[in-house]
């Protein structure tokens, strides 16, 4: 940041965190937490649309609260020792996938290059050792831990941290309204202009940002029941704004996850008087109602010929689950899962999409960090929000941590069907809001908790043998699962969109399509010469248009006849990492054989023959 040619405004903005952060480390956080969400936004003004600053202003953030080493005290806390195990997963999984990459000079020395020179880059190309997503998982562990320290050190940061996120979430909200009516950055005008009807200004991913304002939207309806008089007001203009941004951003699936998040709460409310199983009956009524309203509106949507969304949901899900079988313990690698996806997408995803994230950042954490890092994961979600569930048992009608409580779980709920802790303007944000869950929660807890049971929560916690051969093992494990052979490509149909093989009564082997084919060929292959034909001896059966995209390049449109047709494919070159590549076809239409031709009994819904292909290197 200091060196490099970075404009002024950049440099100050990321040197005042740093500064503010040494002084006082707590209102240092508050500065993040209201500038971090903003990023894209902010730095669309100074022309640098495509920069990472938030990531710069908590690496600011953090060197200073380390720098200062403020004097600790008792209070909340959360167990560290599964945030270690899940950091060591973390780093054991890049290094094993630096290991892989350290043979290659030229590849070693590019991903270096793009690291010390563009890793501030939001189109971060070349990351080969997952050092972006890795980082900011790390990241947010540490805002986590950060928010809970400083919230014992300065309590007053239960009134002033949700007004910081707050604060951003209504200048986010603003800027939405702004962009509705043509009013932003040319950058972000460009983008709005192709998204068309769904408006986020301070975000480029609407998902996202749905995700985002969800989970504010919460914080500041538990904080405006909690305040009294006039202060009620300034609460009362956030939800007003966190909810115009949610609905301009059009997320269904944070719109869902408000309702069902609303329902449980208010039977939590409603219900904290009665008996403990009565109470307990009511919750999970609520809850069994919302997952089945959930399900019928997924199925109807699934029936739907004019919506492809929940379809493809379901795809998404299948290839991860497909990743996630090839490297079943540590997984892919971190970071890894977009550029790995190529080889698991089924054939109409891999052609609309070419490579793509999740859609469920559970199973993408499963996919890059194998059950491992997901048991891990998992477990530091639930070691985060077991004492918000116990401090909400002894008071269920404290409405800030009820509030920000169900921020954090209505966030979570959204990434069963979205990857919003990908983008570090939501990511940043939810780890502090998490930890001012935690710290809210270890409050309560701690003040009714008798005196000799607390433990002094700032003292150095002695860290078990057993734990630290632990992390190890996962630190050592993950780095051997990362330096494995290479992975090949899901061999099945419902990856490459092929029947099995065939010979025809000329003897040439063939296999049929479906709607939707991909063929892989080796990574050092520059030009494939693909046969393909359509036996059209019946007038019903007409020549068919075959389209070739390569790596979401376009490479024409091919019209098939009963001869056999030569499609001459050029293949890019690409860095000797990449084992494969992949060849999508689409044709313009499926049919049945036994319906065309005389004498078949073949149903299948099938496209055309492809034989076997001559492959140049």
């Amino acid at each position: 940041m200091l060196i490099f040619s970075i404009p002024v405004s950049i440099k100050l903005a990321v040197g005042a965190v740093l500064f503010t952060s040494l002084i006082s480390p707590a209102a240092g956080l508050l500065l993040v937490a209201a500038t971090a969400p903003l990023d894209q936004f902010l730095t669309a003004f100074v022309g640098l649309d495509h920069f990472r600053v938030s990531e710069a202003l908590v690496l600011a953030f953090f060197t200073g609260w380390l720098l200062s080493a403020p004097t600790d005290r008792r209070g909340p806390s959360v167990t560290p020792t599964i945030g270690w195990l899940l950091a060591a997963c973390i780093v054991g999984s890049m290094i094993g996938l630096a290991w892989q990459v350290a043979p290659y000079r030229d590849v070693l020395l590019r991903t270096g290059g793009v690291v010390l020179f563009a890793y501030y880059h939001t189109d971060f190309l070349g990351d080969r050792v997952g050092l972006v997503d890795g980082a900011r998982l790390l990241e947010g562990l540490g805002l986590m831990a950060a928010a809970v320290t400083l919230f014992r050190q300065r309590p007053r940061l239960a009134e002033r941290l949700p007004a910081a996120l707050a604060l951003s979430a209504v200048a986010a909200g603003c800027s939405s309204v702004l962009l509705w009516f043509g009013v932003a950055p040319a950058g972000i005008l460009a983008r709005y202009t192709q998204i068309g009807y769904r408006v986020s200004a301070h975000v480029a991913d609407v998902n996202a940002a749905g995700s985002y304002f969800v989970m504010v939207l919460c914080l500041a309806v538990g904080m405006a029941f909690r305040a009294r008089g006039w202060k009620r007001a300034p609460w009362l203009v956030a939800i007003a704004m966190t909810a115009v941004g949610l609905w301009f951003s059009e997320s269904r699936t944070a719109l869902a996850a408000l309702g069902v998040t609303a329902a449980v709460a208010a039977a939590w409310i409603a219900s904290s008087t009665w008996q403990p199983k009565w109470r307990l009956v009511a919750f999970a009524s609520v809850v069994v109602l919302a997952l089945a309203a959930g399900a019928l509106r997924a199925r109807l949507l699934e029936r739907d010929p004019t919506y492809r969304g929940a379809g493809f949901r379901t795809e998404f899900n299948a290839a991860s689950l497909r990743m996630m079988a090839a490297r079943p313990l540590f997984g892919v690698g971190m970071g890894q899962y977009y550029r790995m996806s190529r080889l698991f997408l089924g054939p109409q995803l891999a052609w609309s999409y070419g490579a793509e994230n999740a859609h469920n950042y559970f199973l993408q954490i499963g996919a890059e960090l194998g059950l491992a890092g997901l048991a891990l994961f998992a477990a530091w979600i639930g070691v985060g929000l077991w004492p918000a569930i116990r401090a909400l048992g002894e008071r269920p009608r404290d409405a800030r941590l009820l509030g920000s409580t169900a921020g954090v779980i209505a966030l979570l709920g959204t990434c069963l069907t979205g990857h919003p802790l990908l983008v570090d303007e939501v990511a940043f944000p939810f780890w502090i809001q998490f930890g001012l869950v935690v710290g809210l929660a270890g409050s309560i807890l701690w003040n009714e908790a008798p005196t000799g049971s607390r433990r002094a929560a700032g003292t150095p916690l002695t860290w078990p043998k057993t734990s630290a051969a632990l992390a190890v093992g996962i630190l050592l494990s993950a780095l051997m699962s990362g330096v494995r052979g290479h992975i090949e490509p899901g061999a099945s149909q419902a990856v490459d969109g092929f029947y099995g093989w065939e010979t025809g009564s000329d003897g040439r082997r063939f296999r049929w399509t479906e709607r939707y084919a991909s063929l892989f060929v080796p990574g050092d292959v520059t030009h494939a010469n693909i046969q393909v034909r359509v036996p059209t001896q019946t007038r019903a059966v007409s020549p068919m248009g075959v389209e070739v995209m390569v790596g979401g390049a376009d490479q024409g449109r091919t019209l098939v006849g009963e001869s056999w047709t030569t499609i001459s494919v050029a293949l890019r070159e690409t860095d000797p990492l990449t084992r494969f590549k992949r060849i999508d076809l689409k044709m313009d239409r499926t049919w049945q054989p036994a319906l065309y031709i005389a004498g078949s009994g073949d149903l299948r819904s099938v496209g055309i023959q492809v034989g076997e292909c001559e492959l140049q290197r």
